[in-house]
């Protein structure tokens, strides 16, 4: 009944619960159990996406099992995941589905050079790109300016787009994303 509970608050997985009923039993084969669960970015409360590593479609991932936040979703390079290899046992094989419609956040780190109007152009780039700007941070030093950016994106291919446009802008010596 507690389990059951759980997965109607969206505090468990059905999904994971089903596996981890499912492996002990001889009659499910090994190639089943193994199978990783297809993330549509539609799970609702059970499947959180970290704001550590702000896996995208396209990412390779991981899913990190914790007490009270139900499944969530690493890039399988986070620093979170290097930390805790200790606890393999929490770690479930997932994978992206196709056709996934929503947006997701991301976070990239724009160097420019500290001249007028350089954010107006930077922020219309991503708006040309179709992209939405969640979040800014900025830090000036000297000559140069940093900007951090969480922005809405659908996958890596429009990241990608995002960050082509943004290399157009000739104040902008640097563009990366940042993954922690």
């Amino acid at each position: 009944e507690e389990l059951l509970a759980q997965m109607t608050l969206g505090k468990q997985l059905p999904a994971v619960v089903a596996k981890r009923l499912a492996s002990p039993m001889e009659s499910i084969s090994s190639e089943q159990v193994a199978s990783p669960i297809t993330i549509l970015g539609t799970e609702g409360l059970t499947v959180q996406f970290a704001k550590c590593c702000y896996p995208i479609p396209g990412d390779a991932i991981v899913g990190l099992i914790k007490k009270d936040h139900g499944l969530v979703i690493h890039t399988h390079d986070c620093a979170i995941i290097a930390n805790n290899q200790k606890n393999s046992e929490n770690y479930l094989d997932v994978t992206w589905g196709k056709d996934i419609t929503r947006t997701f956040e991301v976070s990239i780190k724009v160097t420019t050079m500290n001249k007028k109007g350089v954010l107006a152009r930077v922020a219309a780039e991503i708006a040309k790109a179709e992209s939405n700007i969640e979040d800014i941070a900025m830090e000036n030093a000297d000559d140069y300016t940093q900007m951090r950016f969480v922005l809405q994106v659908n996958d890596r291919l429009h990241l990608a787009q995002v960050m082509r446009g943004l290399r157009q802008i000739k104040e902008a010596t640097r563009i990366r994303r940042i993954k922690s």
